[in-house]
């Protein structure tokens, strides 16, 4: 039982080793998959750089350059290029040199160099006997990122032609010596590759590569200040990402272009081309591109390479240029001047619209113009021509232009710029200062005039004219020396106006205090007129009217004052006054006679009623005798009043209701009178027919209004309507009129008066259809008619 139990154990053990030696055979020959393929990557690889290499070299050779680098120290590990002759070194010599050796004779050397091995790089021109060199350099770097050196390239920049022959024989001893170091070459091939990117990552602008499908290839480290990306971050994506949107089309379409092209066709690049890109941050940049087409050495095209140099700052630069040229345009365009840019042969470059829209004409149509294309022999073309021919930078001239068949003037300002080949030139419309200037001349004269004759007018006037700053006076005509007694003007000058003046005027006020308030009201207000007592030099005093105006003279405010002698005026208006005092006294005495005279006729009246039986004889007596004395009352109140020439016909009313309440005391007990009189004043000739009207409609009330009746009222209404027609209206709350009798035929005597008297006054009559009677006469406002202030009278009148 053991021993199967072992036998099945080993056979177990077996199995498994079995097993395990074929998974190792498995991986084994995985690996050597693996490591053949890797090794063919390599060789293919190898091969890549070896052709890359041959490519530079084969480059390097035909360019007029001298292609260099150095080890820390400053030793040549590389030189090469075709510009070693101009040196006057070959190429087989010179590797181990010293780079200070090969520029001995340029003491900036050393500088330069410890600049680019301190990881700066450098750009300057030595002068190598008669040959001028470009050095170029930059820091070379290890995979660390160490300087290990510098590489460089040295441009012959002196114009020169070099023979075919020369070229040839030099290109190939470079091919003889390329192949005695072919075996040194491929042990440095990888060394080799890596100054060859370091030469590509020195680069400011982009290096990029693309496959047939549009595919990054390779970007260099420009890639990260342009886009923002890492280039490991570029690499395999389409190119067509990067573009915006909007402008896919163009690039797109140079692409296909290029890869479209057969192998049999040359190599050219394209045309450069302008696009816009998206940078990782989503902002755009701006990038010039130029394309090549990438072969194969059987001319098989692997897609596409060139570079890509970012000129955003040149866009924006560009933009902003644009934008203040706009502004500028704008500027200029709004400026209501004639402006124009003009080139030494006499065209026109250009023009503002206002000088265009001037001639009915657009900006565009002056273009390449002769400046006189408008007008020939024009003023302004022979200005222009003058100015080109002289060394002057800037010239002005005012000219006339004819614009629209107006003429009108214009001063041309013109200043020479791009070192005398062009000129801007301004115009500026001075037509309106022009006219302003004649006109002003003109003024100016007509003002002289005026000021000669003022003068004339100011030292003819028989009035005293005075002039004064701060009440002091400074000036004065004539006549003023001769209404107060002086000899000359100095007297005057210097002098206050109160100094010519009695210590009081006859009001009793101080004359220098009144004087000073005279001068101020004037300065407020412009002007002040008042009378004033002066003194002349030798003490005699003279009323004067005195006018003081407020004037504005060179921006100061000062005072003229006229002074004029009133002592015949005042004179005169004494007598006259003296006249009119007499003249009222009279007229007075006359109104008081004629009262007189009316109340002796009154009186007699009266007495001859005594003797009288007969009722109606005695009653007619008693209305004439009211009559005469409402006509009396009319020259009582003109005696007694301050006016002869008006009434007080409120008073007056009053007054004379008063009398015939009085005179007919037997009909008026109990019987009250209400007066609503517009306070005014009347003249004589309306006051005696309203006096006599009223003296008729109250009496026709007292006598048969309120028989039977214990109580009554007789109302009087004078007022003004809207038409400004007085209103007089007299009634009672008696028993009313007859209707069986017409006012306007009544045979008394009392009703046929009172139609007159309305006629007398133009007016109308009327009865009103009311309770009691009631008589409104209407008549046009008297010439003379004073309104005063309203007021309501009421009396009562008791037997």
């Amino acid at each position: 039982m053991s021993h199967c139990n072992q036998s099945i154990c080993r056979s177990r053990h077996f199995a498994e080793m079995c097993d395990t030696a074929a998974s190792w055979q498995q991986k084994a020959d995985r690996l050597t998959v693996e490591l053949n393929t890797t090794q063919d990557l390599l060789h293919a690889e190898i091969d890549r750089l070896k052709q890359a290499n041959e490519t530079l070299h084969a480059a390097v050779s035909c360019a007029p350059i001298f292609l260099w680098a150095t080890d820390r120290e400053g030793k040549l590990t590389l030189a090469a290029g075709k510009g070693l002759e101009n040196l006057g070194l070959k190429p087989g010599a010179t590797v181990g040199l010293s780079i200070f050796e090969v520029y001995s004779s340029q003491p900036d050397i050393l500088e330069n160099i410890a600049e680019v091995l301190a990881g700066n790089d450098r750009t300057w021109n030595v002068r190598e006997r008669h040959f001028i060199h470009e050095i170029r350099s930059a820091a070379l770097r290890d995979g660390n990122g160490e300087v290990v050196g510098a590489v460089g390239v040295s441009t012959e920049i002196t114009e020169r032609e070099q023979s075919i022959a020369t070229l040839e024989t030099a290109n190939q001893e470079l091919e003889d010596r390329l192949q005695q170091q072919t075996a040194v070459f491929n042990a440095a091939l990888a060394e080799s590759e890596k100054k060859y990117r370091n030469l590509l990552e020195t680069s400011e602008e982009l290096i990029w590569s693309i496959d047939i499908e549009g595919f990054l290839t390779f970007v260099n480290s420009a890639a990260k200040r342009i886009y923002g990306y890492e280039p490991p971050e570029m690499i395999g994506r389409s190119f067509t990402d990067f573009l915006v949107p909007e402008q896919k089309t163009r690039p797109i379409e140079i692409c296909a272009q290029l890869l479209a092209r057969t192998k049999i066709q040359s190599q050219i690049a394209n045309s450069p081309y302008e696009t816009v890109h998206i940078r990782k941050d989503g902002t755009p940049v701006y990038l010039r591109v130029n394309s090549i087409v990438n072969q194969a050495e059987n001319g098989a095209i692997l897609g596409l390479c060139g570079t890509a140099t970012d000129i955003s700052d040149r866009k924006r630069s560009e933009e902003a240029l644009k934008e203040a040229t706009d502004q500028l345009r704008a500027v200029l365009d709004a400026v209501p001047g004639l402006i124009s840019w003009i080139s030494s042969d006499l065209r026109y470059i250009g023009v503002n619209q206002h000088l265009a829209t001037s001639f009915n004409l657009s900006p565009e149509t002056f273009v390449g113009q002769e400046i006189n294309f408008l007008d020939k022999g024009s003023t302004f073309g022979e200005l222009i021509r003058n100015f080109f021919n002289s060394s002057s930078q800037q010239t002005w001239q005012e000219i006339e232009i004819e614009i629209n068949g107006s003429v009108r003037n214009y001063l041309i300002v013109a200043q020479k710029y791009n070192q005398g080949n062009a000129a801007v030139s301004v115009g500026i419309d001075i037509t309106d200062r022009k006219r302003a200037e004649a006109q002003k001349t003109q003024l100016i004269a007509s003002l002289q005039e005026s000021e000669r004759k003022f003068r004339s007018l100011y030292e003819a006037t028989s009035d005293a004219v005075m002039l004064l700053e701060e009440d002091e006076v400074f000036d004065c005509n004539h006549a003023t020396l001769t209404l107060f007694g002086c000899s000359n003007k100095e007297q005057f000058y210097g002098k206050k106006l109160s100094q010519f003046s009695p210590q009081f005027q006859p009001s009793g006020q101080d004359s220098s205090s009144l004087v000073a308030q005279k001068i101020s009201t004037a300065m407020k207000t412009g002007s002040c007129r008042f009378d004033w007592l002066h003194k002349r030099l030798d003490g005699s005093e003279f009323p004067a009217e005195v006018l003081l105006n407020a004037m504005e003279i060179n921006g100061k405010k000062v005072i003229q004052a006229v002074v004029r002698d009133i002592t015949d005026r005042k004179r005169d208006e004494d007598g006259i006054k003296a006249s009119l005092a007499e003249k009222e006294v009279l007229l007075k005495e006359i109104h008081h006679r004629v009262k007189n005279n009316l109340q002796v006729i009154s009186s007699l009246l009266k007495l001859q009623s005594r003797y009288i039986q007969d009722s109606r004889v005695s009653e007619m007596l008693k209305e004439s005798q009211n009559r005469v004395s409402s006509m009396a009352l009319v020259h009582e109140q003109l005696y007694q009043s301050k006016d002869l020439s008006k009434i007080d016909f409120a008073e007056y009313i009053q007054n004379l209701a008063h009398n015939l309440f009085q005179a007919y005391e037997i009909h008026a007990e109990c019987v009250n009178l209400e007066t609503n009189i517009m306070p005014c004043f009347l003249n004589i000739d309306t006051a005696v027919p309203c006096g006599l009207i009223i003296n008729e409609l109250v009496t026709n009330a007292l006598k048969y209004a309120f028989k039977g009746q214990i109580k009554g009222k007789i109302n009087i209404d004078f007022s003004l309507n809207k038409n400004l027609f007085c209103v007089l209206s007299v009634s009672d709350s008696g028993i009313g009129f007859p209707q069986d009798l017409d006012y306007r035929k009544a045979r008394t005597l009392g009703l046929r008066l009172v139609g007159s008297l309305v006629k007398q006054i133009r007016g109308k009559i009327e009865l009103l259809d009311t309770a009691g009677t009631n008589f409104k006469i209407t008549f046009p406002q008297p010439k003379y008619t004073h309104r005063r202030e309203f007021s309501v009278q009421e009396k009562n009148f008791d037997s």
